[in-house]
């Protein structure tokens, strides 16, 4: 069979797979727990900057953030009011949702690989290397547009930071499908899935990019529309993540 064949072939198993084991559900699951997390990260956040550095974390805020949005993180992050007892609390919650996270994303492989659960040293090391990954791509995300946000605006620019992007959450997303999996013996094995999430990922981020900028034009609801937009974007990455784990099992077999 031709290559565009079997391109086709195992895309269309993907599909199937995807559909049977209902990896909407779980992607749900993860969503709720990624936003979740999202405020704790700030009160986080807040425990160990200064205003000023609040006031630099609103510029340098992804581009992915409507303007009504971005402020609600700067308020969020410049307000000291009860800062010890919600830095704790903080802390729990994002306990609460790491654990969480990770045993959704291992049951999704076990789900779609058919395999066994682990002994509770391998289930600890990829738990810490699925928060790790997303950690990491967390940071990637933040960083790559801080970075660019330092030049003039631009297609170039644009461009560069997209490239940027995906070459790096490429590079993040390996050990988040090479750990918890016991079909991909190696990291070129994990390529696949990372770089199905990579693509889509960026893709995902480039149009909430596109919205975010024209914002003050098409938002209706203010700040109501940004936490729909960011809800969404945790559904669909938590979902493309998941669908990564059904590429390798099917690339792998």
């Amino acid at each position: 069979m031709s290559r565009p064949g079997d391109s086709v072939r195992v895309a269309w198993t993907v599909v199937k797979r995807a559909h049977a084991h209902d990896v909407k559900y779980p992607a749900a699951s993860l969503a709720y727990y990624g936003f979740v997390s999202l405020f704790p990260l700030l009160v986080l956040a807040l425990a160990v900057l200064s205003r000023p550095e609040a006031a630099w974390i609103q510029r340098a805020t992804p581009t992915f953030l409507s303007p009504a949005t971005r402020q609600l993180v700067y308020e969020a992050t410049a307000n000291g009011a009860g800062r010890e007892g919600a830095t704790l609390l903080a802390v729990a919650v994002l306990l609460w949702s790491g654990a969480n996270v990770t045993v959704g994303f291992r049951s999704a492989v076990e789900r779609a690989e058919g395999g066994v659960a682990s002994s509770l040293a391998g289930r600890l090391r990829d738990g810490v290397c699925i928060l790790g990954s997303l950690v990491l791509a967390v940071a990637v995300i933040v960083a790559t547009s801080a970075l660019f946000s330092i030049f003039p605006t631009g297609r170039v620019v644009e461009a560069a930071t997209l490239a940027a992007l995906l070459a790096a959450l490429t590079v993040v997303f390996l050990p988040l499908y090479y750990a918890p999996s016991r079909r991909v013996t190696s990291l070129r094995g994990a390529l696949p899935g990372a770089v199905t999430a990579a693509v889509c990922w960026t893709s995902m981020l480039a149009v909430v990019h596109v919205y975010a900028v024209n914002a003050d034009r098409y938002a209706v609801y203010g700040v109501v529309s940004g936490i729909v937009i960011v809800l969404t974007s945790l559904y669909v990455g938590a979902l493309v993540l998941l669908v990564g784990v059904v590429v390798n099992a099917t690339v792998a077999e």
